[in-house]
């Protein structure tokens, strides 16, 4: 009977200590756990602490943007001020009458320079007297005032013609 009293004992024991070690380890998860609260609540107040400041920034730099934006729209809304009056006067103008005149003598001015430059480069060779003369000081304004000729370069224009007329022609 000894030895089963033993064995009961231990068994008891066993299964005691059993318990105790559940419990522990029960008692362990539950410190672990209010330990992990206590971190997640410390990181959500550092977090919140940064969100905030983020916030606070974010903030600044949307007002800055909306004052900008304001002052933008002030310069634009001056700006079409200035263009409406502009416009007001430009109506009042040509609705006076001085318009007509003053459109009327651009366009003459712009049809005598245009007549002008065509005259003036029409002839594809000119030959002037003498290069103090007006005619060579005129067509010297050529877009081509090469082909202005003086009495000294036609020997050796008609040189070169002679030349070029004695040389065969080549056939591509």
């Amino acid at each position: 009977m000894g030895d089963d009293t033993l064995i009961a004992f231990f068994a008891n024991a066993d299964a005691v200590a059993q318990r105790i070690q559940e419990w522990n380890e029960y008692r362990l998860k539950q410190e672990i756990a209010a330990k992990e609260r206590t971190i997640d609540i410390q990181v959500e107040k550092a977090s919140d602490a940064k969100a905030n400041k983020l916030a606070a920034h974010k903030l600044e730099k949307i007002q800055a943007w909306n004052e900008a934006q304001l002052e933008r729209q002030k310069l634009r809304q001056k700006r079409f001020e200035q263009c409406k009056g502009l416009l007001f006067w430009f109506g009042a103008w040509v609705g006076s009458g001085r318009s007509g005149i003053f459109f009327f003598i651009s366009a003459i001015l712009i049809s005598v320079t245009v007549t002008a430059v065509k005259i003036i480069n029409l002839p594809t060779n000119l030959s002037c007297p003498d290069a103090k003369s007006l005619c060579y000081r005129v067509y010297k304004m050529r877009f081509n005032n090469k082909s202005v000729i003086l009495p000294q370069h036609t020997k050796d224009i008609i040189a070169e013609y002679e030349r070029n007329k004695n040389k065969p022609k080549r056939r591509k």
